[in-house]
């Protein structure tokens, strides 16, 4: 039954409490009681770990619960969401509940996607349905949207969550924010900004046109927050990095897209160096901040991972693929810092966010004796995060490392300088769109 949520893992004890169904939730209309249970479980367990600290506001429970009760396809999609992470915390020796979840996870996954369609199918877009539904039910179809990228991401998808994130950012930029209530638009316009901006860095585009050019400006115009640097530099608690670093990791990807075909062009290499020393500046000012004072907090750790892999991602645009300069004076400080998350994750590093970018930034680049303490990272990921695609990234990782033990094979000198990012052609030969959230 799949109201005996009590999913156990390899290292865990039997003999936790059965999750009861509470009463506000019996109450709701056309409810299955399987049903209450995940919406129970997605109340206490899956969206209460979604944030890097608890001192801070959690938008997985503050801002989709309430509208999910007034919009349906948002209703299953966290239903589907609780199916899925019940599903893979459940012990592989428990086949039949392991099915239920599973079967649950489709069907709740099938039932929102209908319902999506037939609200866009019986609109010309959101200007015709602006007077015919409320406000909520326009936020719910945005995080719908979002919830179907993550659940795609979490079934180790390599190409649908990019459709779902394409629709979600060409949504917000056709409408703009006026139909959607500000704290939803940032909170969703957060994560799909993110998420093309890691995509991009794998050499990899959402056919979108000049999206960061507009989606930058109108989110400082529409939050004055992020028109200060201070502003900007605040730790988001459900992604683990600020604003700012994100710009600066978009600005470093713009510079190599614009210049990856200057060969020799004295004057275009001039350009792409004066472009990525202003980045450098900015990185080199920034102070990355949290409402959480504990400067050991995984929202810490977390935001240090990524600013590490940044300057990392940074100097092999400036330099080129210098394995020696690079794993001498930034490799050990991305190392370390990965170890830190580790360490203080501890059990919660399946459930809370994980810099994921910055672990596949070090991967790539590992120096052979770090390889084997990549994969064990990839290992321990992999049996518990629910969210995210840790095995096709893995798979890049080693497909990145073959490449490189080939062209040593064939005559390349270790430790020469190589111009590009390492990684792109890995990717390329895969044809994957890979998500690093």
């Amino acid at each position: 039954m799949l109201a005996n949520l009590t999913p156990r893992r390899a290292d865990e004890t039997p003999g936790r409490p059965e999750l009861s169904l509470p009463p506000s939730l019996s109450a709701l209309p056309r409810l299955e009681y399987n049903d209450g249970a995940l919406l129970q479980y997605y109340t206490q367990e899956w969206s209460a770990h979604r944030v890097l600290s608890k001192k801070l506001e959690n938008p997985f429970q503050r801002l989709i619960l309430p509208r999910a009760f007034q919009f349906s396809p948002l209703l299953h999609m966290i239903m589907s969401l609780a199916a899925h992470d019940l599903f893979n915390r459940t012990h592989a020796d428990q086949q039949h509940q392991r099915q239920e979840f599973y079967s649950s996870m489709l069907q709740h996954k099938l039932r929102s996607l209908q319902d999506v369609r037939q609200l866009l199918c019986s609109s010309k877009g959101l200007d015709d349905t602006y007077d015919s539904i409320s406000q909520c039910e326009r936020d719910g179809l945005l995080m719908a949207v979002m919830l179907h990228s993550l659940m795609e991401i979490a079934t180790n998808s390599t190409s649908e969550w990019a459709v779902h994130t394409l629709g979600g950012l060409s949504m917000v930029k056709r409408y703009g924010h006026e139909p959607f209530s500000p704290e939803v638009y940032r909170f969703v316009t957060d994560y799909f900004s993110l998420s093309e901006a890691f995509l991009a860095t794998t050499g990899t585009e959402l056919e979108i046109e000049d999206l960061n050019g507009w989606l930058v400006p109108q989110r400082k115009s529409m939050f004055p927050i992020l028109r200060s640097m201070h502003g900007r530099s605040q730790i988001n608690p459900y992604t683990g990095l600020s604003s700012e670093l994100i710009q600066n990791i978009t600005s470093i990807t713009s510079t190599i897209q614009r210049h990856s075909g200057a060969g020799s062009d004295r004057k275009s290499a001039a350009v792409m160096r004066m472009e990525l020393q202003a980045v450098e500046n900015r990185l080199s000012e920034l102070e990355q901040w949290s409402e959480d004072s504990d400067m050991e907090s995984l929202i810490y750790l977390n935001a240090a991972a990524f600013e590490a892999a940044a300057w990392v991602y940074l100097r092999v645009a400036q330099y080129g693929c210098d394995a020696e300069e690079i794993q001498k004076k930034l490799m050990p400080k991305l190392f370390e810092a990965i170890r830190r998350v580790h360490e203080r994750q501890d059990a919660l590093v399946g459930s809370v966010p994980y810099p994921l970018w910055a672990l596949f930034i070090a991967a790539c680049l590992a120096p052979e004796h770090e390889r084997i303490q990549v994969l064990g990272w990839f290992e321990e990921l992999k049996g518990c995060r629910s969210l995210s695609n840790v095995s096709s990234t893995m798979e890049a990782t080693m497909m990145v490392w073959k490449q490189h033990d080939l062209k040593l094979i064939n005559g390349h000198p270790r430790g020469g300088r190589v111009s590009g990012v390492p990684w792109h052609e890995a990717i390329r030969c895969l044809g994957w769109m890979l998500s690093l959230m």
